[in-house]
């Protein structure tokens, strides 16, 4: 349920906030913004300025944000600031990095640093301007990301790390007929033992680590499935595009019965869609090189599914061994880049231990009610607000 604040005036004690950044769509910074307008009202006076997409062909129509209509109105209503006024606070959540000046006193830029350096990703050259900036300040997701912005040169005390939420109304385990009902939906036979993977399929995410790890583990085990949910409408790179270049790399791994059992979902989903998807598979899998926090493991650990990560990255900074399991890493660097190399073999055998039930302490259920209480929206917006108003 949405806590969003007004604008209204007179005898209001809370400090203004204008947000400037992304709405309409399911572009991750998109999401984030939303999910946080819900609560920011609690503590500011709030107003919103959209920013231009970063690509002019995105649009909601394509790739809906997937919110139900009181939230969708509710995030649509913030109003707009009147024109030459001055805020007390600005916060800008989009990309390019805009670190440009703001008509307010203050001003934090959200951004993430999958790669550990921001080089190339400020908006017009401004990053030597926002360095000399004091008024700005640096907000985001994991400790993984902080460190590519202390490398640019913002000071320790400028960036302020506030993780990413999940929404215990929207992200919780499903029961046992819809499971049902959306796995054979999906086509998945009764006795298969069903991988998921959500997001873009680009480089950093690894999902050629995911894919030729699971056709080794479909060898030993005819009744594993892999689903891959892709974002193609945003990045216009779908998995089956993916497919087939690791089919041409590696005909021998990827034959045409590993190929049949995988399965590709293209289509946007909405926020329940989604829920049904992490609810309908057993193992949720992100053996990714470089991210800035990695929400879907923790949305689908929400949902009371399993999940398995890379260890050493951003995830780090929530994954618990009651509901996580981890895949060993190398750390890897070139120029001012770094990632991690996920270990095919460790993938492989971790996704075999989860398969076959011999996960010491792995007990995703239980865990639900600690990610609700310590994970939800409202409290990590608690910590944005804190932050926001210089404290």
């Amino acid at each position: 349920m949405s806590t969003l604040g007004t604008a209204a005036g007179g005898g209001d004690e809370r400090p203004t906030l204008l947000v400037e950044g992304w709405r309409g769509i399911n572009h991750s910074y998109a999401m984030v913004n939303q999910h946080q307008l819900l609560h920011l009202g609690r503590w500011f006076r709030l107003y919103h300025r959209d920013l231009p997409y970063y690509n002019a062909q995105w649009s909601a129509q394509r790739s809906s944000a997937g919110f139900d209509e009181p939230d969708a109105q509710a995030i649509g209503r913030i109003p707009a600031p009147a024109p030459d006024t001055r805020q007390q606070v600005c916060y800008r959540i989009g990309f390019p990095l805009r670190m440009g000046p703001a008509a307010a006193d203050r001003l934090y830029v959200f951004g993430t640093s999958e790669w550990q350096n921001i080089n190339g990703f400020v908006h017009d050259n401004g990053l030597r301007r926002g360095l000399r900036d004091r008024s700005l300040s640096i907000v985001t997701p994991s400790r993984w990301s902080r460190a590519g912005f202390l490398n640019a040169g913002f000071e320790d005390a400028r960036v302020h790390v506030v993780p990413h939420g999940i929404d215990p109304a929207r992200f919780h385990p499903i029961d046992r007929g819809t499971r049902a009902a959306v796995r054979a939906r999906l086509g998945l036979p009764e006795d298969a033992w069903a991988v998921l993977s959500v997001g873009a399929m680009t480089a950093n995410k690894g999902v050629d680590v995911l894919v030729l790890a699971f056709a080794r583990l479909r060898r030993r085990h005819p009744h594993a499935r892999l689903l891959l949910k892709d974002q193609s409408n945003l990045y216009g790179i779908g998995a089956e595009g993916v497919l087939a270049g690791l089919r041409q790399a590696h005909p021998a791994e990827l034959d045409e019965a590993t190929l049949a059992s995988i399965t590709v979902i293209a289509e946007n989903l909405s926020q329940d869609g989604l829920r049904e998807l992490y609810g309908a598979a057993d193992c949720y899998a992100s053996t990714y090189r470089a991210e800035g926090f990695n929400l879907p493991p923790l949305e689908a650990a929400a949902c009371g599914t399993p999940v398995l990560v890379t260890q050493g990255g951003p995830t780090d900074d929530y994954a618990e061994p009651d509901f996580a399991v981890q895949v060993e890493s190398r750390r890897r660097a070139e120029g001012i880049r770094a990632w991690l190399e996920p270990d095919p073999d460790a993938t492989l055998a971790r996704l075999e231990d989860m398969l076959e039930a011999r996960v010491p302490g792995l007990d995703p259920a239980a865990a639900v009610p600690r990610i609700h209480a310590g994970h939800a929206w409202a409290s990590v917006c608690e910590r944005l607000a804190r932050v926001l108003r210089g404290g």
